[in-house]
Protein backbone atom coordinates (compact mmCIF):
# COMPACT_ATOMS: atom_id res chain seq x y z
CA UNK A 1 0.00 0.00 0.00
CA UNK A 2 2.65 2.46 0.90
CA UNK A 3 4.24 1.74 -2.34
CA UNK A 4 0.84 2.50 -4.44
CA UNK A 5 1.27 5.92 -2.48
CA UNK A 6 4.72 6.60 -3.31
CA UNK A 7 3.98 5.93 -6.98
CA UNK A 8 1.09 8.00 -6.75
CA UNK A 9 2.96 10.90 -5.58
CA UNK A 10 5.43 10.63 -7.63
CA UNK A 11 3.56 10.68 -11.04
CA UNK A 12 1.18 13.51 -9.89
CA UNK A 13 2.71 15.99 -12.06
CA UNK A 14 2.17 14.06 -14.96
CA UNK A 15 -1.23 14.20 -14.63
CA UNK A 16 -1.93 17.79 -13.27
CA UNK A 17 -3.22 19.84 -16.19
CA UNK A 18 -0.96 22.30 -18.09
CA UNK A 19 -0.82 25.86 -17.16
CA UNK A 20 -4.22 27.58 -18.27
CA UNK A 21 -3.85 30.99 -20.57
CA UNK A 22 -6.32 32.89 -17.75
CA UNK A 23 -2.75 32.70 -15.65
CA UNK A 24 -1.14 34.52 -18.46
CA UNK A 25 -0.67 37.91 -18.64
CA UNK A 26 -3.55 39.56 -20.06
CA UNK A 27 -4.33 42.70 -22.07
CA UNK A 28 -7.31 44.42 -22.80
CA UNK A 29 -7.99 45.09 -26.40
CA UNK A 30 -10.64 47.93 -26.83
CA UNK A 31 -11.14 47.17 -30.93
CA UNK A 32 -10.18 45.08 -33.67
CA UNK A 33 -9.99 47.29 -36.81
CA UNK A 34 -8.77 46.49 -40.52
CA UNK A 35 -6.15 48.14 -43.04
CA UNK A 36 -7.95 49.28 -46.37
CA UNK A 37 -5.15 50.11 -48.29
CA UNK A 38 -5.91 53.67 -50.28
CA UNK A 39 -5.61 54.68 -53.82
CA UNK A 40 -2.18 56.54 -54.26
CA UNK A 41 -2.23 60.27 -53.79
CA UNK A 42 -4.97 60.00 -51.14
CA UNK A 43 -4.52 63.16 -48.61
CA UNK A 44 -5.62 63.49 -45.42
CA UNK A 45 -7.47 66.82 -43.75
CA UNK A 46 -4.15 68.64 -43.48
CA UNK A 47 -3.06 67.70 -46.83
CA UNK A 48 -0.37 64.82 -45.62
CA UNK A 49 -0.76 61.86 -48.13
CA UNK A 50 -2.03 58.51 -46.86
CA UNK A 51 -1.72 55.38 -48.08
CA UNK A 52 -4.03 53.24 -45.64
CA UNK A 53 -6.70 53.68 -43.10
CA UNK A 54 -7.51 51.10 -40.59
CA UNK A 55 -11.69 50.51 -40.01
CA UNK A 56 -13.12 49.15 -37.19
CA UNK A 57 -14.75 45.51 -38.10
CA UNK A 58 -15.81 42.34 -36.18
CA UNK A 59 -14.43 38.77 -35.61
CA UNK A 60 -15.97 36.30 -34.40
CA UNK A 61 -16.12 35.15 -31.07
CA UNK A 62 -14.21 32.76 -29.83
CA UNK A 63 -10.25 31.67 -28.99
CA UNK A 64 -7.29 32.21 -31.16
CA UNK A 65 -3.93 31.20 -30.93
CA UNK A 66 -1.99 34.65 -32.87
CA UNK A 67 1.00 36.04 -33.15
CA UNK A 68 1.21 39.90 -33.13
CA UNK A 69 3.52 42.27 -34.55
CA UNK A 70 3.64 45.79 -33.43
CA UNK A 71 2.45 49.13 -35.25
CA UNK A 72 2.51 51.59 -33.03
CA UNK A 73 2.78 51.47 -29.10
CA UNK A 74 -1.63 50.30 -29.16
CA UNK A 75 -1.75 48.93 -32.33
CA UNK A 76 -1.10 45.48 -33.59
CA UNK A 77 -1.19 43.60 -35.78
CA UNK A 78 -2.47 39.59 -35.52
CA UNK A 79 -0.01 38.24 -37.95
CA UNK A 80 -0.58 36.76 -41.31
CA UNK A 81 -3.88 38.99 -41.27
CA UNK A 82 -5.41 42.34 -42.50
CA UNK A 83 -6.64 42.41 -38.80
CA UNK A 84 -5.33 44.77 -35.76
CA UNK A 85 -5.76 45.02 -32.11
CA UNK A 86 -6.14 48.12 -30.43
CA UNK A 87 -5.06 48.22 -26.68
CA UNK A 88 -6.27 50.12 -23.96
CA UNK A 89 -2.87 50.33 -22.77
CA UNK A 90 0.39 49.92 -23.91
CA UNK A 91 0.91 45.87 -23.67
CA UNK A 92 4.88 46.20 -24.18
CA UNK A 93 4.75 43.62 -26.90
CA UNK A 94 7.33 42.28 -28.68
CA UNK A 95 7.20 41.54 -32.57
CA UNK A 96 6.43 38.26 -33.08
CA UNK A 97 4.78 37.72 -29.43
CA UNK A 98 2.22 34.83 -29.17
CA UNK A 99 -0.22 33.88 -27.17
CA UNK A 100 -4.45 33.39 -26.89
CA UNK A 101 -7.06 36.30 -27.97
CA UNK A 102 -10.21 35.40 -26.16
CA UNK A 103 -12.82 37.70 -28.26
CA UNK A 104 -16.25 38.87 -26.71
CA UNK A 105 -18.21 40.73 -29.22
CA UNK A 106 -16.25 43.96 -30.57
CA UNK A 107 -13.60 44.01 -27.80
CA UNK A 108 -11.01 41.02 -26.29
CA UNK A 109 -8.32 39.92 -24.24
CA UNK A 110 -5.32 39.05 -25.16
CA UNK A 111 -3.07 36.86 -23.29
CA UNK A 112 0.78 37.00 -23.75
CA UNK A 113 2.57 33.64 -23.62
CA UNK A 114 5.44 33.70 -21.07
Amino acid sequence: MKNLILLLLLLAPIFTPAQSYKNWDDHDVVRFYEKVDLDYLTLDEDGEEISAIYVPTQIKNGLYEVTVTKVSSLLYQIRGTNLYMYFRFNPFLFTFDEGVLEVSGSSGTFFEKP
